[in-house]
């Protein structure tokens, strides 16, 4: 075991653990966050090989420059660049076409994705939403939310692409609170999606520059096999090559974890409960490397009747693959409650390409390599009304002195990775 304690010691290199790493490292508490994977980045890890910087799936950032993660980057002084997409038009899927995406209210009167009757009923619809308290409605879905005033069948389907801002596109599942409160967000800012130049390595190695200029410490290929209590409060951790001892110990990985590392018997019958039941959604990713480009579009696509969602990587950032080389990310998320194994993907990865050839013709005869990701965990926590911010568990443990928990899993504002940020400033407030 370690002869000094260190203030805080974080279980975890995601975006959650290595953001509060930098933020308390540059206020001068001393660090360690471990991290049993060769690689930082949790499910955002990246590597580069060939002149590729290979990501683990997609990760824009919500709102870009106004967004939560760019919070945890200026605190720390280092901003995010972001890439300019200003003249880039996102698309959305829908019955076989594409139809340009529909920004701002004003857009939706003119779009083809509804009838014009439907328009004017969606567009009502969206005007209460911006005004709505979300408070009263995080434990009700978007579609109980939506028939309170309204029975349009053709708006009811197009509300999957409002539960889709938050990953969730069953509007009878998505909490509507969670769909209100991210929407009144957006719209209030002129970029609704930012993309890092270089992608996730961007963001990973600036936060692992911040650790290590700042004094933090990290430590890879180090796996922890229990978080170490007594008499009420943590002690330390216990990992396959040592034993450190902590003032505060940071569990940031999801919370269905905890209990491989700690005894349920030190938590509340409740947070156990609710924690054994955490739901998080599966999928599927591919990046395709095509022998030169095969569309002009910058802007992505995303599924209004299906989970899809598409990123032209190369067109946004030439950065990410060597000269003559173009990747293209198409992924999809799998039902609920199924897992990410080569047998149930195959459907999915055979629906991806059929959509491929009928908004890219031709392009398929153009891959020269394929690269799957099976994705056993997009989000760990869906947004449905059980997991909405007011029910989720608090970053502060009540049961365990000294134990904090952060990632996606806990009660701090956002969507997906913006929990992980959120909750890392979260953190740092409290500490």
């Amino acid at each position: 075991m370690t002869d000094t304690p260190y203030d805080v010691l974080i279980v975890g290199g995601g975006f959650a653990g290595l953001s509060a790493a930098a933020l308390l490292s540059r206020q001068k508490r001393w660090v360690l966050l471990v991290e049993a994977s060769a690689r930082l980045g949790g499910r955002a890890t990246y590597f580069e090989r060939d002149g590729f910087v290979w990501q683990y799936g997609q990760h824009s950032h919500r709102l870009a420059h106004d967004g939560i993660a760019a919070r945890v980057f200026n605190a720390i002084g280092d901003p995010i660049d972001f890439l300019d997409t200003r003249g880039g038009t996102a698309y959305l899927y829908l019955n076989g076409a594409l139809y340009p995406r529909p920004e701002g209210a004003g857009a939706f009167l003119f779009t083809r994705l509804l009838p014009f009757t439907a328009r004017l009923d969606f567009l009502r619809f969206y005007a209460r939403l911006l005004k709505e308290e979300p408070g009263p409605w995080y434990g009700r879905t978007l579609l109980e939310y939506y028939r309170v005033r309204g029975r349009n069948p053709s708006v009811e389907k197009f509300l999957c692409f409002l539960g889709f801002a938050v990953m969730i596109p069953d509007p009878a599942r998505v909490s509507a609170g969670e769909v209100i409160r991210f929407l009144q967000r957006a719209a209030k800012v002129p970029v609704k999606q930012g993309e890092p130049r270089g992608g996730s390595k961007q963001l990973i190695d600036k936060l692992r520059n911040c650790i290590r200029t700042h004094g933090g410490e990290i430590r890879t290929r180090e796996r922890v096999r229990e978080i170490l209590s007594g008499g009420g409060r943590v002690l330390g951790v216990r990992t396959d090559l040592a034993e450190h001892r902590a003032g505060q110990v940071v569990f940031a990985a999801p919370l269905f974890h905890l209990f491989g590392l700690m005894p349920e018997s030190l938590f509340q019958p409740a947070f156990v409960e609710y924690v054994k039941g955490i739901r998080s959604s599966s999928g599927v990713s591919i990046d395709f490397v095509f022998d030169g480009p095969v569309t002009e579009m910058t802007g992505g696509i995303l599924g209004v009747d299906i989970p899809l969602w598409v990123k032209f990587q190369s067109n946004l950032d030439p950065t990410i693959a060597p000269p003559g080389r173009h990747v293209n990310t198409w992924a999809m998320l799998l039902e609920q409650g199924t897992p990410a194994t080569p047998k149930n993907a195959e459907p999915v990865v055979a629906r991806i390409k059929q959509i491929m050839e009928e908004v890219l013709p031709g392009a398929a005869r153009r891959i020269v390599h394929e690269r799957r990701l099976l994705l056993p965990v997009v989000n760990a926590n869906m947004l449905i009304p059980e997991q909405s911010l007011p029910r989720r568990p608090a970053v502060a443990c009540p049961d365990v002195e000294g134990l904090y928990f952060i990632g996606d899993t806990v009660q701090s504002e956002g969507c997906s990775g913006d929990i992980a940020f959120s909750s890392a400033l979260q953190l740092a407030e409290l500490l």
